[in-house]
């Protein structure tokens, strides 16, 4: 079991989660039935890909009442199938990450997007003299930041860009790719880190960038 340092959704879910899945998909007798499936890890997978589910929570006013765990994992699963990311674990990491740092204290400079931390170089510099565990955690701070930088936020990036000549979207989503593939090389992680899904969501995060751009622009309000 990891521990509360590595974002999951999954591991999180409420009550209140499971009241709302009820309420959607068995309501009345069923949902005693219901609680059976709700603690099958893969049943629940398969509960959570129904597009009933997708619709119920940006539809539904009962919807309000759900964890962002949920809502996150829900919204970004979805869109990862609809782009062909298929594991779960991915999903579940990414959702993880948005609901611990979206509406974060802005005063937080590894947690604060996006006024905290978005030059590479800080990181790079933080970095520099940190061995061990700290590097590593470092390291994953770094690949969260500019997970959501790049996922949620483009277009305060290309604003910085185009006034102030920084890097671009493309640079940054380079940097993410690059340091969770050296997170899940680094020898000195934890042993229980998934380290084949850090490496896939490596691989992997172009489509998955993408793929939160647009579920920023039709789900969720970040503001400007």
């Amino acid at each position: 079991m990891l521990g509360s340092w590595f974002p999951s959704s999954r591991d999180r879910f409420t009550e209140a989660d499971f009241e709302f899945l009820a309420g959607l998909l068995a309501p009345g007798d069923g949902r005693r039935f219901l609680w059976t499936l709700w603690e099958d890890r893969e049943a629940l997978r398969e509960m959570l890909d129904l597009k009933e589910v997708l619709r119920g929570l940006l539809e539904g006013p009962s919807a309000v009442q759900v964890s962002p765990y949920f809502y996150f994992y829900v919204l970004v699963r979805h869109a990862f199938l609809e782009a062909g990311i298929e594991d779960v674990g991915v999903a579940d990491y990414v959702a993880g990450v948005l609901s611990e740092r979206v509406g974060a204290d802005p005063d937080d400079v590894l947690r604060g997007i996006p006024t905290g931390l978005v030059h590479a170089a800080d990181f790079v510099t933080i970095m520099e003299n940190a061995h061990g565990r700290l590097r590593f955690h470092l390291q994953l701070a770094a690949g969260n930041q500019f997970l959501v930088l790049t996922g949620l936020f483009p277009a305060f990036l290309r604003r910085r860009s185009e006034r102030c000549g920084a890097p671009g979207v493309g640079f940054y989503e380079s940097f993410a790719r690059r340091v969770f593939h050296d997170v899940a090389e680094n020898p000195s992680a934890p042993r229980e880190l998934p380290r084949r899904m850090l490496n896939q969501l490596s691989e992997c995060l172009p489509q998955a960038r993408r793929s939160l751009n647009k579920m920023a622009e039709d789900y969720v309000f970040l503001g400007d």
